[in-house]
């Protein structure tokens, strides 16, 4: 592949529904930091719509949310409770700036068509 181009993934119309899906779900998620809620139907969508984009680059997508999500509701129960002890509120901002990320780094990969890298990672 030459420098400048970027690889070119068959676009079916399964993956553009799933693509606008993608979309969707990091858009709640982003809404969250201004809501709160709507990572939970941020979640729902992508736990539904994930078997869709099965082998589409976009299946990447709704499993990073997914674990987004779930991991970063474990991180707050845990610092909800270290509160108790004040360690918590430093918990609590270091989890806002790794949320930040993992809202941030989908869509780049969204805006450049490409799946997501290391779904199954903590970062």
């Amino acid at each position: 592949m030459q420098p400048g181009f970027s690889q070119a993934w068959p676009v079916s119309q399964r993956s553009e529904r799933a693509r606008r899906w993608a979309w969707i779900v990091h858009i709640l998620f982003i809404a969250s930091f201004f809501f709160g809620i709507t990572s939970i139907p941020g979640v729902i969508v992508a736990y539904l719509k994930r078997g869709d984009a099965k082998g589409t680059i976009y299946e990447s997508h709704f499993t990073y949310a997914i674990r987004t999500f779930w991991l970063g509701l474990c991180g707050a129960a845990i610092s909800g409770l270290l509160c108790l002890v004040f360690v918590g509120y430093i918990l609590f901002s270091l989890l806002f700036v790794w949320w930040l990320i993992r809202v941030i780094r989908p869509i780049i990969a969204l805006t450049d068509e490409v799946p997501m890298r290391n779904p199954r990672g903590w970062f």
